[in-house]
C-alpha cells in the first residue's frame, strides 16, 4: 500500500528544493587563440547584460592557445559554473572551435562573440525584446562599431537607421557578413556547421547559406558590437593579404559557393549575393597586391577577379554605396574591356557615365588637395596634390588673381600613384603655382580646370599641414599677409592686427 504520507511530503519539498536550471535564452560561443589579455574585457560584457547573466551560457572554446587563455577561461569558469562551459582543444581554426562550441549550446539565440570584442550592456535585452516582436525571423543582426585603432561605425552601418526586418530580395544592399554581431535562432543552426576548410571569410558562407535559405534578417539599432581594430595589426583579418589562400580559396570557397547555391535555389544569382561579391571586390581591386603575389600568380589572380565581374549587373556596380566613382569606372572598364573614362559625357560643370554623375568638377573639394601653402617675397606658393583621374591630355589648370592666369609646373609624384589589382591605373602627380601678390586689402585666387575647352572654377581642398587648418575661417599669418580660407575660397589679406584679432576671433568659436 502507497505510503501517502511521504508522497505528500515531497510534493511539500520539491519547490524549495535547489534544483539546477539547465534553460538559457542566449548561449555565447567565444572561439580563443591567443587573445587572453583581451578576454577580460568580452566575458564581463556578457557579466555585465542588463538582461541578466543568468540568461547566457557561456562557451569558451580555447584553440590551442599558448598564452594566459587557459588561466583566464579557469577563473571565470570557476567563478560562475553553472553559467559558463570551457573546454581546452588542439588548434584547428575559428570554424572548428566554433562546430565543437554548437554541440554544447543549450540557448534559444546563439551569438559567436570574437574574444577581443564585446558587447555593450544593454544589447542583449534588445535581440530579446526584438525576437518576441518578429516571431518569422531567426538571424538578427547588432549594429558594429570600431573601437582602438579607429573609432567608427561599420561602413555598412546604413543599415540600421532604424530597428527593423529586412527582406533581402527586395533591399538587396543589406548584406550581412559578420557572424560575431548576430544572433541565430538555435533551431536553424544546431545542425549546421561552418565549414573548416575556409581560413578566411567563413563567417560570410555560413550567413548567407542561411539567408539564401530564408532571405529574411532584422537589423537592431540599439543592440551595439564592439569591434576592435587592433593598433599592432595583429588580426587575421587585417593581415590576410599575406596570405596566398586569401587570394584563391576564398575566391572558390566563398565566392563560387554563394553563386551556386543562389543558382541552385532561385535559377539566377540574387541581388544581394551580386551585391556581396562587389562589395569584397572593390577592396581586393584596391589592393595593390604586388606586395604579395608573384607576376604568374598576379595573372591568374586578375582572370579570377574579372570572371567574377561578369556575374555582376552594370546596375550593381554603379549603384554600390561608398564605392568610388573611379573605381566603379574602372571595374566597368575590366568587365567590358574598354576604357570607359572615353565614353563620360560632359553636362553642366560634370562628367557623366549613362546619365549618372561620375565627376561634379565645381562642387567636388578634391579635385587637388593642397599640401603646402605660403607667401615668402612676395610670391604665393600653391603646391597640391592632382586628384583628378581622367585621361590627362583632356584637362589642365590654371590660376586667375585679378587680371592675370597663371599655370601651374606639373611633377609627377609617385607616391600618388593610383595603385590598384591592375597596376598603377593613373600615375600620380603634383602642381606647383608661383604667383606674384600685389598688396591689395583683399584678393580672391581662383583656381580652374579647363576640360575639352569648357572652363570650371574648381574649390581645392586643405591639408593638415597646409598652414591654413581646413575649416572654414582658417587662417595664417605670412609676412605682410593673412591667407584665410573663406567659405571655399582662397582669401589674401594684406596684414593688419585688427584683422588678425578679427580673424583669430572667428576662428576660435570654430574649435
Amino acid at each position: 500500500m502507497p505510503n501517502f504520507n511521504l508522497f505528500f511530503l515531497v510534493i511539500l519539498i520539491i519547490p524549495f528544493f535547489p534544483f539546477k536550471c539547465n534553460y538559457f535564452k542566449f548561449s555565447v560561443i567565444t572561439a580563443i587563440y591567443n587573445t587572453g589579455k583581451y578576454l577580460d574585457e568580452s566575458i564581463s560584457s556578457l557579466i555585465v547584460q542588463s538582461c541578466g547573466f543568468d540568461k547566457i551560457q557561456l562557451i569558451l572554446i580555447n584553440d590551442g592557445s599558448i598564452d594566459n587563455t587557459h588561466e583566464i577561461c579557469m577563473k571565470y569558469m570557476n567563478q560562475y559554473p553553472d553559467n559558463i562551459i570551457y573546454k581546452n582543444i588542439e588548434h584547428g581554426g575559428v570554424s572548428k572551435a566554433r562546430n565543437i562550441g554548437l554541440e554544447y549550446a543549450k540557448g534559444e539565440y546563439i551569438n559567436f562573440l570574437d574574444p577581443d570584442d564585446f558587447w555593450d550592456s544593454n544589447a542583449f535585452k534588445y535581440v530579446i525584446n526584438f525576437y518576441n516582436q518578429h516571431k518569422n525571423i531567426d538571424i538578427v543582426s547588432g549594429r558594429m562599431k570600431y573601437f582602438e585603432a579607429k573609432t567608427q561605425y561599420h561602413i555598412l552601418d546604413y543599415k540600421f537607421i532604424k530597428t527593423r526586418e529586412v527582406n533581402l530580395l527586395k533591399q538587396y544592399k543589406y548584406i550581412q557578413l559578420s557572424a560575431a554581431s548576430c544572433f541565430f535562432r538555435l533551431k536553424i543552426i544546431k545542425n549546421k556547421k561552418f565549414n573548416e576548410e575556409i581560413k578566411f571569410s567563413e563567417d560570410i558562407v555560413f550567413i548567407n547559406t542561411l539567408l539564401l535559405n530564408k532571405p529574411k534578417i532584422g537589423f537592431i539599432r540599439e543592440a551595439l558590437y564592439n569591434y576592435r581594430k587592433r593598433k599592432d595589426g595583429s588580426s587575421a583579418i587585417q593581415n590576410c593579404n599575406k596570405d596566398k589562400s586569401f587570394y584563391f580559396d576564398t575566391l572558390i570557397q566563398v565566392h563560387h559557393v554563394l553563386i551556386n547555391l543562389s543558382i541552385s535555389l532561385y535559377n539566377k544569382i540574387v541581388p544581394f549575393i551580386k551585391y556581396f561579391l562587389l562589395y569584397d571586390i572593390q577592396f581586393r581591386i584596391k589592393t595593390n597586391v604586388q606586395k604579395f603575389l608573384d607576376h604568374f600568380n598576379i595573372i591568374k589572380y586578375r582572370e579570377m577577379i574579372d570572371s567574377l565581374l561578369n556575374y555582376i549587373d552594370k546596375k550593381f556596380i554603379l549603384k554600390q554605396k561608398f564605392l568610388q566613382n573611379k573605381i566603379k569606372l574602372l571595374i566597368l572598364s575590366r568587365k567590358y574591356g574598354k576604357d570607359l573614362r572615353n565614353d563620360m559625357v560632359y553636362e553642366n560643370n560634370s562628367l557623366k557615365y549613362e546619365g549618372i554623375q561620375i565627376i561634379n568638377f565645381y562642387n567636388s573639394n578634391n579635385i587637388i588637395y593642397w599640401k603646402f601653402i605660403d607667401i615668402k617675397n612676395n610670391i604665393l606658393h600653391l603646391e597640391g596634390k592632382d586628384n583628378c583621374w581622367i585621361e590627362r591630355d583632356k584637362y589642365f589648370y590654371y590660376a586667375v588673381l585679378g587680371n592675370q592666369i597663371y599655370y601651374p609646373e606639373y611633377k609627377d609624384y609617385i607616391q600618388y600613384n593610383f595603385n590598384t589589382l591592375y597596376g598603377v591605373v593613373v600615375k600620380g602627380r603634383i602642381l606647383k603655382f608661383d604667383i606674384p601678390i600685389k598688396t591689395f586689402k583683399k584678393q580672391v585666387v581662383h583656381i580652374y580646370i579647363s576640360y575639352l575647352k569648357n572652363n570650371i572654377e574648381v574649390f581645392p581642398s586643405f591639408d593638415l599641414n597646409s598652414n591654413i587648418p581646413p575649416m572654414s575661417d582658417g587662417y595664417y599669418v605670412s609676412g605682410n599677409f593673412i591667407l584665410k580660407k573663406e567659405f571655399r575660397n582662397l582669401i589674401i589679406y594684406q596684414y593688419s592686427k585688427e584683422n588678425e584679432i578679427i580673424f583669430e576671433n572667428k576662428y576660435i568659436l570654430l574649435i
